[in-house]
């Protein structure tokens, strides 16, 4: 009984863990091979190993679905979008990342040459939530401009290569540790992608003209209200607490989150309010002070312009739902 438990569990193991579907290149056609794993948040690592014996000209639909991280290893490549002018092209030592168009897109493979690509696809749900989860709203702004509308193309660095060299370790683990293993070096290699090597790259020009430590200064700033937002400190005074002069928190606040300081401190403090009167049996008396309203009226005021409706209107409606 002892081994038959052994010998379920060693198979449920083998089973759940990070399968490697290879597809060798037909003989007749070339060498090499495709080989692909598929992680439990759908996303897909693959490695691209081929030589023609001719020409082969390859024709798809770029989903939509992913955002792609295309590495260039030996042999470059270039291929055509269909309804573009202008097509793309990756040379050894150069990588891309653009999420795909749902287009058709050709390329040709040159006979006797060596290709071999590393591709790493993430689905885009997946990919929105890791910068929802690690990024301020500046910064996920830019981010989505750039990487989910063009291509960018930049050099494959050796800290990709040792990630790269390190990827094929999941197989050292068996079971979840495995998969655990395969999405946090998708999430090393995402992260060297975005911080060291596109973040100057893919910053709008007015995000530019904001020095890193003024960014830093601003998400302080920003972090400040959020954290003591009944007592949110002036404009003036924020300035005083992360060292920064008023006139660049009041610039660079409104280029990075597209608010005033001022009206996101009314934003925030009348959302927390809405979210107050329909979770909790405090008045409204209470609840304007906790969102930092000294006077009942004047949080009315700045509710019924914000919401259409009065606070107390408000959750009596949402009471009647």
């Amino acid at each position: 009984m002892t081994s038959e438990y052994m010998n379920n569990l060693y198979r449920d193991l083998l089973s759940n863990s990070p399968q490697t579907v290879t597809i060798p290149i037909p003989s007749d056609m070339g060498t090499g091979q495709i080989a692909q794993v598929v992680t439990k948040q759908g996303a897909v690592v693959s490695d691209w190993k081929m030589n023609y014996f001719s020409d082969m000209n390859v024709r798809g639909i770029n989903s939509e679905d992913y955002i792609q991280m295309l590495f260039c290893l030996n042999d470059g490549v270039s291929w055509n979008i269909a309804g573009s002018r202008e097509g793309a092209c990756l040379a050894k030592g150069e990588s891309c990342i653009y999420r795909g168009h749902g287009k058709m897109e050709s390329l040709c493979y040159a006979q006797n040459s060596d290709f071999y690509f590393k591709n790493i696809k993430i689905p885009v749900p997946y990919f929105k939530r890791l910068l929802q989860d690690y990024f301020e709203d500046g910064e996920i702004t830019v981010y989505e401009k750039k990487l989910l509308t063009g291509i960018s193309k930049v050099s494959i660095t050796p800290y990709m290569e040792h990630i790269f060299a390190e990827l094929q370790d999941f197989t050292h683990y068996r079971g979840g540790l495995g998969y655990l293993f395969l999405e946090s070096k998708i999430h090393e290699l995402l992260s060297v992608y975005l911080s060291e090597v596109l973040e100057l790259r893919i910053l709008s020009p007015e995000y530019c003209c904001i020095s890193k430590s003024e960014r830093d200064c601003i998400i302080e700033a920003k972090r400040i209200i959020d954290s003591e937002l009944a007592f949110a400190p002036s404009c003036e005074g924020l300035a005083r607490q992360v060292q920064i002069s008023v006139s660049k928190l009041s610039r660079g606040f409104s280029m990075m989150y597209g608010i005033s300081v001022h009206a996101y401190v009314i934003e925030q403090r009348l959302e927390r309010a809405a979210g107050l009167l329909l979770e909790s049996n405090m008045n409204i008396g209470q609840i304007a002070v906790l969102v930092g309203y000294t006077k009942p009226s004047n949080f009315s005021a700045a509710f019924k312009k914000k919401y259409g409706i009065m606070p107390k209107d408000y959750r009596e409606a949402s009471r009647i739902k």
